[in-house]
This record gives structure tokens, C-alpha cells and sequence, in this order.
């Protein structure tokens, strides 16, 4: 599936793409999809970008108004504050996605490779003499 690049996040976005379902439509990126407005209009288009507020960017798009109207548009923008439900296709299965972007999305913790500071290594070196001297006594 889509791997997030996560490296061009804010932390805010990172959190929301891991705290939110944001991740689930981020990985619908590059599928179509049905996405229902607020104001009772639709929109039938492919995904092309989500950010971690969930706005969404689309493209070859069919924009049904409320008096079912069509238009077309090669280009969309559609802000999260009116975005009411967005449609999981069929063949995906949302737990699936989730678990795929979840794994897409871990960040191993870097191991820094800097010298221990002293206060470490002397807690360090106590703790051991303390130790030996604990199984000396027993």
C-alpha cells in the first residue's frame, strides 16, 4: 500500500496520521473513491494527496450537486471541515489498511552513538560494585 512520508509532516500531522483515521484515507491515495460533503453533494474522483488534517486533493473528478447536477473536474480540493463520510471501496478492507499503514508508518527509535556522560557510567559502575558486593554476602 502507500507508505506515508512522514518526513515532510509537522508533528502535528504525524500525530493525527497516528491517533486519527487519517492514516485510513491516506492510504487510499491513488484509488477512487466516493466522498459525501456536507451540503449533500458528492464527489466520485481519485485520491491524490491527504495531509493530516484529512484534506484531501483529487483529481478526475465527477462533483454531483444536491439537485443531482454533474460536473466534471480535472482537479478538487475539498477541506476536512466538509468532508460528512468518505467511502471505503469494496475490495479494501479498512482493518487491513489500517494495519498496513500502521507498519508503513513505524519509526525505529535512532540509537545515539554519543559517549555515556559521566553521571551515567558512575551509576553504571556503583550499580555493579553494589551487585557484586550482594551476591559476595549471599
Amino acid at each position: 500500500m502507500a507508505n506515508i512520508n512522514i518526513g515532510n509532516c509537522s508533528k502535528s500531522e504525524q500525530f493525527m496520521f497516528f491517533n486519527t483515521l487519517t492514516g485510513l484515507v491516506k492510504n487510499l491515495e491513488n484509488k477512487y473513491t466516493t466522498i459525501d460533503l456536507r451540503n449533500e453533494c458528492l464527489v466520485i474522483g481519485k485520491i491524490v494527496a491527504v495531509d493530516g488534517i484529512m484534506n484531501i486533493e483529487m483529481e478526475d473528478v465527477m462533483f454531483y450537486d444536491s439537485s443531482e447536477n454533474c460536473r466534471f473536474f480535472p482537479s478538487f480540493y475539498i477541506k476536512s471541515r466538509n468532508i460528512r463520510r468518505i467511502h471505503i471501496p469494496e475490495r479494501y478492507n479498512g482493518v487491513t489498511l489500517l494495519q498496513e499503514q500502521f507498519n508503513s508508518m513505524y519509526r525505529p527509535k535512532r540509537v545515539s552513538n554519543s559517549k555515556k556522560i559521566f553521571k551515567v557510567s558512575r551509576a553504571q559502575k556503583y550499580q555493579a560494585e553494589t551487585t557484586a558486593y550482594a551476591f559476595q554476602k549471599a
